[in-house]
């Protein structure tokens, strides 16, 4: 099997020879710079596929589709968004919502192609979710008091993404088949979601019904990718029919355990605690053995919970993959032997 048919063997529920073997959000910057320091290939540094197949990883590659133009201006400050306080959306709504039929390039589409076509790398298409999309636009803190004091400009918002989206994903899918997409959220954090579910009924799940049920239409699986505790979001992202999500990051007090069992169908990527990679192969092994449950009974992915910090060493990374491609090896055949195959 290749990565790709591991990959949609996972998320279908039918056994594989061996679990993916992935670090699906590119390596920070100082990350990078810091194994230069250790002694990196300086051609294996150039891309984030390159530095993958350094690694000896299955390529996992995101396709990044925004909603604004290089005319939309640019955001006031950190977490200030476009507006601020007293800025008009009709006026920021000229400058976005691109023509979706020039966003794949024929270049871009042809590297899709040929890599995919090798099934070692897994590709998947991300644009921003409906928490996401307002609060770039609003900035944090008008956004969150948007849902009480403007709430007809959120669903405005929201109506208007949703008619774009509905433009997109047709126009993109048909040409190629992502092996997933996601939608950016960061709509938790570490005490929770940030909304109430109440809000997020009234608006985001409306739009997230009408929009997946499309992407659904070609096959393509579903991912929210929120960071912090998503123990409450999960339920509600599987009410509007997502089919997955990441990066589930450990020190939120995540816990894949329980998930697997309130949404069994969903699968989860990442979950491995990043903080005990720089502690040596020993910590590396029992947080492998601390996933290895979960892997075997439901559909679990295991990655850097969000990305490879800098106090990881190049020898300490070896020792990570090194070890993922053993439990990527182990789940698979505990897996075969639970469910038949």
């Amino acid at each position: 099997m290749n990565a790709r048919e591991r990959f949609a063997g996972i998320i279908h529920g039918r056994p594989v020879d061996k679990f993916p073997v992935i670090e699906w959000a590119p390596w920070w910057d100082k990350t990078v710079d810091r194994w230069k320091t250790d002694g990196l290939n300086m051609e294996a540094a150039v891309t984030v596929e390159s530095l993958q197949d350094y690694w000896g990883l299955d390529k996992c590659l995101q396709t990044w589709i925004s909603m604004f133009t290089e005319t939309t201006p640019k955001e006031l400050g950190f977490g200030m968004g476009i507006l601020g306080e007293t800025g008009d959306y009709a006026t920021v709504r000229k400058t976005m919502y691109p023509d979706v039929f020039g966003l794949l390039t024929d270049e871009r589409l042809n590297f899709l192609e040929l890599t995919s076509a090798r099934g070692d790398t897994l590709h998947f298409l991300s644009v921003a979710g409906f928490f996401w999309f307002p609060r770039e636009i609003l900035g944090i803190e008008r956004h969150l008091y948007s849902f009480y004091d403007e709430p007809e400009l959120v669903h405005e918002m929201c109506r208007d993404y949703v008619q774009w989206l509905k433009e997109l994903f047709p126009t993109v899918l048909s040409r190629f088949r992502f092996d997933f997409m996601t939608f950016a959220e960061d709509m938790s954090y570490n005490g929770g979601p940030m909304i109430s579910k109440a809000l997020f009924d009234e608006f985001l799940a409306p739009y997230y019904r009408e929009i997946i049920e499309i992407i659904h239409a070609y096959g393509v699986p579903v991912f929210i990718d929120s960071d912090g505790d998503i123990t409450q979001a999960v339920d509600w992202y599987a009410s509007v029919g997502a089919d997955g999500m990441l990066p589930l990051e450990r020190k939120a007090g995540v816990d894949v355990s329980v998930y697997i069992r309130k949404q069994p169908q969903m699968t989860f990527l990442g979950h491995f605690d990043k903080m005990c990679m720089k502690n040596g192969e020993a910590a590396m092994r029992a947080e492998f053995e601390r996933l290895l449950p979960s892997m075997v009974n439901g559909k679990v992915i295991p990655s850097v919970d969000h990305q490879t910090p800098p106090d990881v060493s190049m020898e300490n990374y070896r020792i990570y993959v090194t070890l993922l491609h053993e439990y990527a090896e182990k789940a698979a055949s505990l897996q075969r032997k639970r469910i038949g195959g």
